[in-house]
């Protein structure tokens, strides 16, 4: 309750508190830091700690997602976490540039065993190395992730400073049912959303999963078909967003595959995150000035 004056009565009590059917109005802060603030999302409330009902349906994702892949793999990773690379790479001195991994599993570098092998930490080096700038390397990419859940990873990214964000995306989304262009009009989505908030984008298009032999057989065949063309529209997105595009394969996975891939035959060996950063960093360092200086 507060106190003001009005024109025809004395002083009156005022009832500031939100009327039935108003929306209360919630102050916004702005971070010392200079970062943009955090804005939550509509209709949600502070996160409350995980009650068991969340924890349950937690622990019946993740056995309906290791059923499911044992089911595409004939011999599933035992984990699918991979070395934290996150942090700044290269001098001291200097404005850092952002460098932001998006997508699934192979952003993350599932199967890279230490964090120097990890493909975020090999491109953040390169670039770094190449430019004399430092570089501050983040990996939101998740093992699982589609297309259609990019979003989720953009959305954490919206306090970065923008700089440059690589994305490997849509192998997944060739293994699940569902046409793929729905994905590649999400992934059209994120493209637009980036580039309307500064960052510099690099797409490495959807890889073919028919040269990986850890998959059976009919998932090699069906996902193969899938892949290609997602990665055809993915390229035709990319091109209009005016993002960069990165290879997506490296010659020699095929001929090579128990030197360039992991133990479950699908995801790369550190060799393979090598193999696979020095083709992709030529393409990050052919990037405009503006993107280089720190902005």
């Amino acid at each position: 309750m507060k106190i003001t004056a009005d024109r025809d009565d004395a002083r009156r009590p005022v009832d500031d508190r939100p009327q039935a059917g108003q929306v209360p109005v919630v102050p916004r802060t702005t971070p010392t830091d200079g970062r943009a603030p955090r804005i939550p999302a509509p209709g949600r409330g502070p996160r409350r700690p995980a009650g068991p009902l969340r924890r349950g349906r937690r622990r019946l994702h993740l056995l309906g997602a290791r059923l499911y892949t044992s089911v595409l793999m004939t011999n599933p990773p035992s984990t699918w976490a991979a070395p934290v690379a996150d942090g700044r790479y290269g001098p001291d001195g200097g404005a850092p540039l952002t460098l932001l991994m998006l997508g699934d599993s192979l952003a993350r570098s599932v199967g890279a065993g230490r964090k120097e092998e990890t493909l975020g930490a090999r491109l953040a080096q390169g670039l770094a190395d190449g430019s004399g700038r430092p570089v501050n390397l983040r990996v939101l990419a998740r093992a699982g992730a589609t297309t259609r859940t990019l979003h989720r990873q953009v959305a954490r990214a919206g306090t970065l400073r923008p700089g440059v964000a690589v994305i490997i995306v849509g192998s997944n989304d060739t293994m699940l049912p569902g046409p793929v262009g729905g994905a590649a009009r999400s992934f059209a989505r994120v493209l637009d959303g980036l580039g309307t908030a500064g960052w510099e984008v690099v797409v490495v298009p959807c890889a073919d999963p028919g040269g990986a032999p850890g998959f059976r057989a009919p998932v090699r065949l069906v996902a193969s078909r899938r892949a290609r063309r997602l990665a055809r529209l993915q390229t035709r997105a990319a091109v209009r967003a005016g993002a960069l595009i990165a290879p997506s394969s490296v010659d020699g996975f095929r001929a090579r595959p128990a030197e360039l891939l992991g133990p479950d035959g699908v995801h790369p060996s550190a060799r393979g995150y090598a193999a696979y950063a020095l083709r992709m960093l030529p393409v990050l360092l052919s990037l405009p000035v503006r993107a280089a200086a720190g902005r």
